[in-house]
């Protein structure tokens, strides 16, 4: 075996093992969350494994927090528009206040994939009873994340218009940035614009966004940045683990995907052929159809299966994602990867300790 392979069965093997201690710790937890908006889960389990204790979840889409219930056990999670639910309510419901709260209203309307109508889509309403809940339930902070699209709507102004919106409801002093999952270890190119609100002053000053662990490209532009983590060190040793279910492509379509290189595109389907020596695209969530558009495997010539979406996502194998293929492909695509959003996490739990 030449050197070059060694290191990267390494690598491999050492993404995995990272994986494997993506853990909840136990013991008693002195910050506590709620979450809207959980979808399958990333920003829950990222908040949970930075040592804050999960007390509300919640998505309109029932199963979607049917898989919080299974993964998470043991707190308040329930479906509700968010429209519908009172912070008021529910603070009496839990008991007492959040430390935080978390969520990202749903992207399609500010996506540069989708039609871009903005605040004007009823979609791009949710942020707003976002902020009405954060009035109502008065945490310590809040986060808010988006796709990077957002940021460009009508030159900016859209994004200048939700900042402003969310100060003068909230009252809260606000952190903003674009962050890259590769850069806290996960396999993948995925980026997030990641707000943070904090009610006090203090704590604002206090806070300060993570640092890379890993580089966005081969070259490494500083010492102590690993480099990127490469897609193949996520879809080993997966044969028998959840969610793995082969998805049977038709003779046809398996000659074509066949002939696709590596990083290649297919131009009938336009899907993508996952580079195995690289991190990969972005996982998507595709359509209602069935599944959307999943990557071509690196080595097979099928489609990826949402367990191995799941690793590129830095989801652990633990986690499993409730109902069929296509609501677990949605869960797995529209999620924070649970690394970067571990990495927020922890920076605002100092924060908040301060």
């Amino acid at each position: 075996m030449t050197i070059t392979a060694l290191r990267t069965l390494a690598k491999r093997n050492e993404y995995l093992a990272e994986l494997g201690d993506l853990v909840v710790p136990q013991g008693t937890k002195k910050l506590g969350y709620f979450s809207v908006f959980c979808g399958g889960g990333g920003l829950d389990l990222g908040f949970a494994a930075a040592g804050f204790k999960p007390l509300f979840s919640s998505d309109v889409v029932p199963v979607f927090c049917e898989t919080i219930s299974q993964n998470l056990p043991g707190h308040l999670v329930e479906a509700h528009d968010i429209a519908e639910l009172s912070g008021h309510d529910l603070v009496k419901k839990v008991g007492h206040a959040p430390d935080v709260i978390i969520g990202g209203p749903p992207c399609q309307s500010f996506s540069i994939l989708g039609d871009r109508k903005s605040t004007n889509d009823p979609r791009g309403q949710l942020v707003y009873e976002y902020a009405r809940l954060i009035s109502e339930t008065k945490p310590s902070a809040f986060l808010f994340e988006n796709v990077p699209g957002l940021l460009t709507l009508n030159k900016g102004e859209d994004w200048r218009a939700l900042l402003s919106m969310f100060e003068r409801k909230t009252g809260y002093h606000i952190h903003w940035t674009k962050l890259n999952a590769v850069s806290f270890g996960a396999p993948q190119f995925r980026q997030r614009v990641i707000a943070i609100g904090f009610k006090d002053r203090t704590k604002f000053e206090a806070f300060e966004w993570p640092r890379p662990s890993h580089a966005d490209s081969q070259v490494l532009p500083h010492i102590g940045v690993l480099p990127p983590r490469i897609a193949a060190s996520a879809l080993e040793d997966v044969l028998g683990l959840p969610n793995h279910i082969l998805r049977v492509h038709c003779d046809r379509v398996i000659n074509r995907y066949s002939t696709i290189p590596p990083g290649g595109r297919d131009r009938k389907d336009h899907t993508d052929r996952v580079h195995p020596d690289r991190p990969s695209g972005t996982v998507l969530v595709g359509s209602g159809a069935g599944g959307g558009r999943p990557f071509i495997h690196p080595f097979e010539d099928r489609h990826i299966t949402v367990r191995e979406a799941a690793r590129l996502q830095s989801f652990p194998d633990w986690w499993k994602f409730a109902g069929g293929p296509t609501a677990s492909y949605r869960q797995v695509g529209n999620a924070v990867p649970p690394f970067l959003a571990r990495a927020v996490a922890e920076q605002i739990r100092i924060a908040l300790s301060a």
